[in-house]
């Protein structure tokens, strides 16, 4: 039986985390269990916004919405996704959690968000665009040890995983700017989520 439950105010939930670290299989169940609460997976956005399509034809040719190409994401020739989507994905969806919280609503949204965190993220861009709207803020954060989180990745096989997989060098970089657990994080109301 799903135990199901309520929060007194519209509340913006940020799941935090590196890739790995188990962000989906915490965040897809509680957003089941919270009444009024709309999960969004910047991931998603993220691929819709990497499509290119390229097919020629009249506007009335609907089979342009379906034929596509995806950008690759972690292509160092092409930056297409460093250099917009990325930003993009992130505006879109603390644009969609106004909304939403305008509405009473319970956004859930998982990012990353760790070194969105550790460069201000919150108090430079998310405070302010939220000014106005009356919510309150809870992170939850997945992590395990950085060992564990790197044979998930490596069992996933996803492509946007792969040059943070490539050697050891680039591994430790993404851990030295992305711990598992961001010290930064204490400064706001946060649950953390042991995923080992």
């Amino acid at each position: 039986m799903l135990v199901r439950f309520a929060l007194a105010e519209p509340t913006l939930i940020l799941g935090v985390g590196i890739s790995g670290s188990g962000k989906s299989t915490v965040l897809k169940p509680l957003a089941e269990m919270l009444y009024d609460s709309v999960y969004f997976e910047k991931d998603l956005l993220n691929y819709v916004f990497l499509r290119h399509y390229n097919r020629p034809g009249p506007k009335e040719d609907m089979l342009r919405y379906v034929e596509y190409q995806r950008v690759p994401r972690e292509d160092p020739k092409n930056t297409h996704y460093r250099d917009h989507v990325l930003f993009q994905s992130y505006a879109f969806m603390l644009d969609y959690a106004r909304q939403l919280l305008a509405m009473g609503k319970h956004p859930i949204l998982e990012g990353n968000y760790v070194k969105e965190i550790r460069f201000g993220y919150i108090e430079q861009v998310l405070k302010p665009q939220l000014v106005g709207v009356d919510y309150k803020l809870k992170l939850v954060l997945t992590h395990a040890p950085a060992k564990i989180i790197r044979q998930r990745l490596i069992a996933r096989a996803a492509e946007h995983d792969r040059i943070k997989l490539s050697n050891d060098e680039e591994w430790e970089k993404l851990i030295t700017e992305q711990p598992p657990v961001p010290p930064e994080i204490e400064g706001y109301p946060h649950i953390k989520v042991d995923m080992t």
